[in-house]
């Protein structure tokens, strides 16, 4: 089969990490489709895949730019004919999908990573609700991140609960807890080093926050409730890793905040993410909304618990009270005693990163992802026409 893969920006090809030499050992054929970038140049060449720049834009942008990336995305599939298009990410999915369906694509999957509608103003949820239905109505199928994702689709009656499934356990690619994230694995040299650059003296506790900065991440609860914690616990650090999101900025006085206050590193974006994983005691993610929440996953590989916020996504990323605990969405003094509970209790936190790691290892490897959206190509292939899974591998997730 061929399979066209559409993201809107390069930097979300790390979903695709590991695809495409497993759909290549399968006997099918990917193309990769995203914004232009010399990102996405090096993913085709490092994969040995076709790829296609397309003028995507994230967020707000003109009628014309929209309908010239949809005109080009009309033409390829016309051109090459796929057997399978799965777009991602909203911009990208949205535009995909009525291109695919406009080029008769027979089989056209969309694959849900958060619903925006959910944290927006009245207008917001207006447009993005439209827009997520068209996205599920021009396609033959749709993929949840997530359960609670998928619950929050069916609740907003975005898509029949027939056409709607979870891979396995959830995630759009599963998390590599025995390559890449494996404390087993870590560079103690390389870690000292980065302890060394951000003045961490030794045995001193780090919360770690790993994500783009903005208000709909909690950042505002996280910088108010440190300032309960800090003055408790004065030893600590609070690690900021993530760079300011370019179309939601936050408040440069919440930045200036966080820059200006001693016991908090503000670091941007990193590489080698095992390493600052590797520097935190817990992870921190009082986010108002998820897809599933990639970075508690990542941080539990590393065997690091999570504190987030009781929210759709995150409540499939965290085991309470077993892999770590949750928090009152937007309530910086709940989220301070939870951060005070961990510093205090590192008997239970080391158990709930034990617990965390081996969750991972279960039930979020994968190619047991990669196994499931494998059986979920060849049962559409299948069926063609229906819109509706028949006899569909026990690997996928659909019930209410």
């Amino acid at each position: 089969m061929r399979i066209v893969q559409t993201f809107t920006v390069p930097m979300s090809l790390c979903f695709l990490e590991g695809q495409a030499k497993f759909w290549q050992e399968n006997g099918h054929e990917l193309h990769v489709l995203t914004a232009a970038s010399d990102k996405l140049i090096e993913f085709g060449h490092k994969h040995n895949v076709p790829i296609q720049a397309i003028p995507f834009q994230r967020g707000r942008t003109t009628f014309w730019q929209d309908l010239k990336s949809l005109y080009q995305l009309v033409h390829y599939f016309r051109k090459y004919k796929p057997d399978i298009v799965h777009g991602n990410t909203p911009k990208a999915a949205f535009l995909t999908m009525i291109a695919a369906k406009v080029a008769s694509v027979p089989i056209r999957i969309y694959e849900m990573h958060g619903l925006p509608l959910e944290t927006a103003g009245f207008l917001g949820k207006i447009v993005w609700r439209f827009l997520e239905k068209i996205s599920c109505f021009c396609a033959t199928h749709v993929i949840a991140v997530s359960t609670s994702l998928r619950q929050s689709a069916l609740k907003h009656k975005l898509v029949a609960p027939k056409k709607i499934s979870v891979m396995h356990h959830g995630s759009c690619n599963g998390i590599d807890s025995e390559h890449i994230l494996n404390p087993e694995k870590s560079n103690f040299e390389t870690v000292e080093s980065i302890k060394q650059e951000l003045k961490l003296i030794k045995e001193q506790p780090v919360v770690g926050f790993v994500g783009r900065l903005c208000l709909e991440k909690g950042i505002q609860e996280l910088y108010d409730a440190w300032q309960l914690v800090k003055p408790i616990q004065s030893n600590a650090k609070l690690l900021l890793v993530g760079g300011e999101d370019e179309r939601e900025k936050p408040p440069e006085e919440l930045l200036k905040a966080f820059d200006n206050d001693p016991t908090i590193l503000r670091i941007g974006q990193r590489q080698n993410m095992a390493d600052y994983y590797a520097l935190m005691d817990f992870l921190v993610l009082p986010s108002y909304r998820e897809g599933l929440g990639n970075v508690v996953l990542e941080a539990a590989a590393m065997g690091k618990p999570a504190i987030v916020s009781d929210v759709t996504g995150l409540k499939d990323a965290v085991v309470a009270n077993q892999t770590g605990i949750f928090c009152q969405r937007q309530s910086a003094e709940d989220l301070a005693n939870k951060i005070l509970y961990y510093l205090q209790n590192p008997t239970i936190r080391y158990q709930h990163g034990y617990e965390a790691r081996k969750r991972v290892q279960v039930y979020f490897q994968p190619e047991d992802i990669w196994q499931g959206k494998k059986a979920l190509y060849l049962d559409l292939a299948r069926a063609t026409k229906s819109v509706t899974l028949r006899n569909v591998s026990p690997i996928l997730q659909t019930a209410d």
